[in-house]
């Protein structure tokens, strides 16, 4: 329910960093209403004649039609920053709304029965600076107004529409080669012939979704920043899509890394009770976290501050639940290591195991990195810290998960009681199925990964 209510705020509610901001909102009287917010570039040669930015608006409304209204604008100046905690201070003729306001259109109520565009253009010349786009009421009645508001960096060419802190296409186009480049090797290694089995095993199969989801993801994102550039806001579907499928992404690799942390596939064998166990814990996580970031990133707050969504309540509850991950992460972690009696495999417990850990830390420590930069790179940055760190641990399980040249600790492909898929005994391969190698042995295990998920035997 919580990712449908996050759908349908998706596809109703406009992005508040979008260029284009859409929307119909209600003003109580007297009160004042942000309705977007935009970071403009800058350039030492910006003025009048030479804006860098341009902000344009219309306002409609049908009733009541008497009385004032202000279209107003303010920056991130601390003289002129709106404080979310105080925002009760700016009445219409307040001194407090004349010493924050950068520019200020009066507009008559009549006029906003067939539209009212007021425009300004924005010269910036020190560094990049957001803005602001507010009504306040002076009429002293309730009202409702249709908006929209198109704010663009003129001189940014086929990036116009971006506000600057929003992550472009170079980017994207970057890590978008290196998924294509981590899901081709990762099928590379679910077609290669392997000297023990003619299936792969689950944990490789389960990596390959990880891999693709992420790859896809990035896709679904790119298509995305190249709609916005031409259209100057998201496409819903597309948005989503992305969200999605990184995200889906993420919780698959962090079940791979608890299915290892609890001793699967490496001193116990994998059985498809134990996938079906971390999913019932990972994917109502999964459901609440993209619920939750979608719905701090269209919240109204977000139309009067200069942080990131994970700088937000909401994003506080999605670092708690990786936390959360990491701690029962942890704790079968070092469970794992103290009942396991093979010293290779404590070995691997103790190093790669407390490695693999890191996975649970990309976005507190990609918020926590973005604090030290300036706000409008703050999202760049944990676009690429957490983008990095999730293709390293990607690439570690795809060379550890080499069939043939598998880590010693795991046990996925190994002449033993151990090798085993989701619990199904293997046999050794006769005859003409033997491949180069020593004689090794195979699971046998159907080609439909999902209808072996259902029917597995018990465990022991």
């Amino acid at each position: 329910m919580w990712l449908r209510l996050a759908i349908v705020t998706a596809a109703c509610t406009a992005s508040t960093d979008a260029a284009w901001t859409r929307g119909s909102i209600e003003v109580s009287p007297g009160g004042v209403v942000f309705l977007a917010k935009f970071c403009f570039d800058f350039a030492p040669d910006a003025g009048p004649k030479d804006p860098v930015g341009k902000i344009e608006a219309t306002l409609h409304s049908s009733s009541p039609a008497d009385g004032l209204i202000k279209f107003v604008l303010f920056d991130d100046e601390a003289k002129s920053y709106p404080v979310s905690s105080s925002l009760g201070g700016f009445g219409c003729d307040s001194d407090r709304l004349k010493k924050a306001a950068r520019w200020t259109q009066v507009i008559n109520a009549t006029d906003l029965t067939s539209g009212k565009t007021p425009f300004a253009d924005i010269y910036e010349k020190i560094r990049p600076r957001w803005w602001y786009a507010a009504i306040v009421d002076c009429s002293g009645h309730p009202r409702t107004i249709d908006y929209n508001v198109h704010m663009t960096n003129v001189r940014a060419g086929f990036l116009a529409e971006f506000s600057i802190d929003r992550v472009g296409p170079k980017g994207m186009c970057l890590f978008m080669a290196v998924y294509s480049v981590l899901a081709g090797c990762q099928l590379m290694a679910l077609l290669k012939r392997s000297t023990s089995a003619k299936t792969q095993h689950p944990i490789r199969l389960l990596l390959g979704l990880c891999v693709g989801a992420a790859a896809a993801g990035t896709l679904c994102v790119l298509l995305n920043i190249s709609w916005y550039a031409y259209h100057g806001e998201d496409q819903n579907n597309l948005y989503m899509a992305g969200k999605l499928l990184k995200a889906g992404s993420k919780y698959t690799l962090l079940a791979i890394l608890l299915l290892l942390a609890r001793g699967r596939c490496i001193s116990v064998p994998l059985y498809g009770r134990d996938v079906l166990k971390e999913a019932r814990i990972l994917v109502p996580l999964y459901i609440a976290s993209v619920s939750l970031e979608v719905w701090g990133e269209f919240a109204q707050s977000r139309t009067y501050t200069t942080d990131s969504v994970y700088r937000t309540y909401m994003g506080d509850i999605i670092i708690c639940i990786d936390i959360v991950l990491l701690a029962l992460y942890l704790r079968n972690l070092f469970q794992s290591w103290g009942a396991e009696p093979d010293a290779p495999k404590r070995v691997f417990y103790r190093t790669w195991g407390l490695t693999y850990a890191g996975a649970f830390l990309l976005l507190p420590i990609s918020v926590l990195t973005s604090q030290c930069v300036a706000p409008w790179v703050r999202s760049e940055v944990i676009f690429f810290v957490s983008n990095t760190t999730h293709c390293a641990f990607l690439a570690l399980l795809i060379i550890g998960l080499w069939p043939d040249y598998t880590q010693p600790a795991f046990c996925i492909d190994h002449p033993s009681a151990l090798a085993t898929t989701f619990g199904v005994k293997t046999e050794l391969l006769e005859g003409s199925e033997l491949v180069e190698g020593p004689k090794i042995c195979r699971a046998k295990l159907g080609s439909n990964f999902l209808s072996t998920l259902v029917s597995l035997p018990k465990e022991g």
